[in-house]
């Protein structure tokens, strides 16, 4: 390892830590953007609709509908894992887990479909995942500041283990009609 790794200061789970007013704002223009983008096809035209997923689901006090964009990749499991950078205080998410149990509906693309989701709690899963996700894909550039090249194995390091208590991953599973 040439360089010690850390939490990149531009890096999208850095970001989300720190919760800047100004990052904030950024962030709910840009999903308005993606999500009107998403809305008229625009996106899932251009293959955005692999990786970003639309989640719909009821506020847990209010009731209204939310539509939020997510990173969605599937993992080293085949199945469509959310990765969650803000961890359990991402709001969508706490939609999902007061909703217990309930199916939720979500858009890849040009589909639309109903699912379940199941947080990943086991550490040692929630590790093969980041580790997974640091190895094999690029956006961990842009995610967490890592590359490859630079950072070499991080994967024993606390900064890793940080990042791992940090971050959650919810895998979901299509649910058939009438449940």
């Amino acid at each position: 390892m040439s360089e010690k790794f850390k939490l990149g200061e531009k890096s999208i789970v850095a970001r989300h830590r720190k919760r800047t007013k100004s990052f904030h704002r950024f962030n709910k223009i840009m999903n308005g953007i993606v999500i009107f983008l998403y809305r008229i096809y625009l996106l899932p035209l251009f293959g955005i609709g692999k990786k970003i997923v639309l989640i719909h689901t009821r506020g847990r006090k209010t009731g209204k509908r939310r539509t939020t964009p997510v990173l969605a990749l599937k993992f080293y499991t085949d199945k469509l894992t959310f990765y969650i950078a803000r961890g359990k205080k991402a709001h969508w998410l706490k939609n999902i887990l007061a909703a217990e149990d309930q199916a939720f509906k979500i858009q890849k693309g040009f589909k639309r479909m109903r699912v379940k989701g199941t947080l990943v709690t086991d550490s040692d899963e929630k590790f093969k995942h980041l580790k997974f996700y640091f190895e094999e894909l690029e956006e961990a550039r842009f995610i967490f500041g890592y590359e490859k090249e630079k950072h070499g194995d991080v994967f024993e390091t606390k900064e890793f283990r940080a990042i791992l208590n940090i971050i959650e991953f919810l895998q979901i599973e299509p649910v058939e009609k009438g449940k």
